[in-house]
């Protein structure tokens, strides 16, 4: 409402930008069934994305859709300060509760410093201070709502009965009765085959999984529905070429962990910025011309 606002004083035509509120599906199906909308973009769940395609085929609308994540970081053992890294770490996978669809979620480590960047993530996630988002101490807010709460604290339960391990956290805060907060989480021993790994997670739990074998650690992170983003933290410049090109995601980070700039594309069904996310919105047009003068 703020960016929309925003638009209209700095003198945006009439008509240009229009902010409407309601039932979302209610909402979906008039854009859907209407041959005036000639482009749809979403961002939000892949069931949601689903239906808007489903739907999208009856008028052959297009769309552009940025859904779900399930990002992988690959740490090799050639980092310059694995303490720094795991300090950026549990930084950009707390942001905004992990609530972020680029969020890094599952973190290969390789096993020559995996005992080292637990030993530093664990002291940091316990040091985040759970609270309202408006108290400048905090350093963790609240989950969305219930559903993703329960969510979240299902599938750490189901993956400690499964064998994994948590170090710290693990459950939801006694001294936050009220909100949807979530502790911040570190886990180990997580395994494919369980939804910690193979789902997109959405909240501060941070699965680590420590590696020896590169080729089946690229092989797990590549093992998902989502293709969304990827990160990798090396020293090492062959290292970081080999990544982008054998992991199979639409960006790919190295030693950096935001993924987006106006000038260069974002990936997703269809893109958003750079050149690619104006051509998004255009058609092509080829004209022949003859016999004239």
């Amino acid at each position: 409402m703020m960016l929309a606002q925003a638009l209209h004083e700095s003198g945006a035509p009439p008509g240009t930008i229009n902010l409407i509120n309601g039932d979302a599906a209610a909402m979906g199906q008039v854009m859907l069934n209407d041959l005036r909308c000639r482009k749809i973009s979403f961002t939000g769940s892949t069931r949601v994305g689903k239906l808007l395609m489903e739907g999208a085929a009856r008028t052959v609308t297009r769309l552009g859709l940025e859904m779900g994540g399930n990002a992988p970081i690959l740490i090799f053992p050639d980092v310059k300060d694995v303490q720094q890294v795991a300090a950026d770490s549990v930084a950009w996978k707390y942001r905004n509760a992990g609530q972020v669809c680029v969020s890094p979620q599952r973190f290969y480590v390789h096993s020559r410093i995996a005992e080292e960047f637990l030993e530093h993530v664990t002291r940091f996630s316990a040091e985040r201070v759970i609270g309202n988002g408006l108290d400048t101490t905090t350093t963790l807010g609240p989950m969305i709502n219930a559903r993703q709460r329960d969510r979240i604290a299902e599938m750490v339960r189901a993956a400690v009965s499964q064998g994994a391990s948590i170090l710290t956290g693990g459950s939801i805060p006694p001294e936050h009765p009220r909100g949807y907060f979530y502790q911040p989480t570190v886990i180990t021993d997580v395994q494919p085959g369980m939804a910690l790994h193979d789902e997109e997670i959405f909240a501060p739990v941070m699965p680590v999984i420590p590696f020896d074998d590169v080729d089946e650690a690229i092989s797990m992170a590549n093992n998902t529905e989502y293709g969304l983003t990827a990160f990798v933290q090396t020293g090492d410049l062959n290292t970081a070429l080999r990544m982008t090109e054998r992991l199979e995601y639409g960006m790919v980070c190295v030693n950096d962990w935001l993924p987006a700039t106006p000038e260069a594309p974002f990936s997703g069904i269809g893109r958003e910025c750079g050149l690619e996310g104006f051509e998004d919105y255009l058609e092509t047009k080829t004209v022949f011309i003859g016999g004239v003068s």
